[in-house]
């Protein structure tokens, strides 16, 4: 069995965030060995998270090159084995997301984006 990966995603309230969301929540829902890690709650503290992103490799996908997940994770004392920023992803495919809230057809794109950008991280782990 392939282990587990935890992906931990931006919380801002921003398009990226919004799709960053998106990505990870269906890659866990794809992935069997996916688990989404709650960077608010771990933030707040909640050992549960703190507990599932120590034991396994964590991926983090920021909203912006401010990093904020990454530095609330490390902040815990969590080791992050791959970071990605959404925003550089995106440029790179000519695409930039739209909506803070709620999600339209061009934001669904840039999460179908994302998933792949992440499935090449964890392929190449």
């Amino acid at each position: 069995m392939t282990e587990e990966i935890v992906l931990c995603a931006c919380s801002g309230m921003n398009p990226r965030g919004e799709v960053a969301r998106a990505s990870v929540y269906d890659l866990a829902q794809e992935e069997d060995n996916c688990s989404v890690c709650c960077i608010v709650a771990t933030g707040g503290g909640k050992q549960k998270y703190i507990d599932l992103a120590s034991s396994h490799p964590v991926i983090v996908v920021n909203g912006c090159k401010q990093n904020c997940t990454t530095t609330l994770l490390k902040e815990k004392g969590i080791d992050v084995e791959k970071v990605l920023v959404v925003p550089e992803i995106l440029e790179e495919n000519d695409m930039t997301a739209e909506c803070t809230v709620r999600m339209n057809e061009n934001d669904e794109k840039c999460v179908d984006i994302l998933k792949e950008a992440i499935k090449k991280e964890i392929k190449d782990m």
